[in-house]
């Protein structure tokens, strides 16, 4: 297979080691850090996601580049993977001041590309003083989730307000984890990591609605 690494210290994580949403996700992928290899503006690529997580029965993806001038890249990748691009102050920057995604990229991710040991490097920095995302603006979020959730149970879409549901119960988890200072995993996980924290009872609703989610993996 092909090694889509530059000078990389702890080496990036095989694809065939990843559960994809589709296979064009896969070639999508593939073809991408090909391409990176040879792209000196691209620094690191890193995947996260219940894709990467074991026992997780979940392919959801995103892809995070960190480049050195993320305005020039022109990426367009299948609707099944989330695709974001930071220029390398802005991971800096967002990754001190708690941004969730770059955070998890640290705490969780893996590396499917870098160059000169970039990710590393970064990840050595951060990793004792990982700041924890804001526990007030996951409360926030939930607030907003849930105001979302009424309208549409008003009006009997059920496939939209299950989703509202999930978005809203998502919010809620993560802020309960945060208040006890645990670093929120991917949504699959938040039930277990609620139970770790005697919150039971939210853990058992969260439980109830990702088995209508995902009937067929429970």
């Amino acid at each position: 297979m092909t090694r889509h690494n530059a000078h990389n210290r702890s080496g990036q994580t095989s694809l065939d080691d990843l559960r994809w949403p589709t296979d064009r996700s896969r070639d999508w992928v593939r073809r991408f850090l090909n391409s990176a290899a040879a792209d000196p503006n691209i620094m690191a690529v890193i995947a996260i996601g219940s894709a990467i997580r074991p026992n997780v029965p979940s392919a959801d993806l995103d892809v995070i580049v960190v480049c050195g001038n993320s305005g020039v890249l022109d990426l367009k990748p299948p609707l099944e993977i989330d695709l974001r691009a930071y220029s390398a102050a802005d991971a800096a920057a967002g990754i001190g001041s708690a941004n969730d995604l770059l955070g998890a990229a640290v705490k969780f991710g893996k590396i499917l590309f870098q160059r000169d040991d970039y990710w590393d490097d970064t990840v050595d920095l951060w990793r004792d003083r990982l700041p924890l995302p804001s526990a007030e603006l996951a409360r926030q979020r939930a607030a907003n989730a849930h105001r979302r959730l009424i309208g549409v149970l008003e009006s009997g879409d059920d496939d939209a307000a299950h989703d509202q549901a999930i978005s809203y119960m998502t919010h809620l988890a993560r802020a309960e984890l945060l208040d006890r200072f645990v670093y929120p995993a991917t949504r699959p996980e938040l039930p277990s990591q609620l139970r770790t924290v005697g919150c039971h009872q939210l853990a058992d609703q969260f439980d109830a609605l990702l088995q209508v989610n995902h009937p067929a993996q429970k």
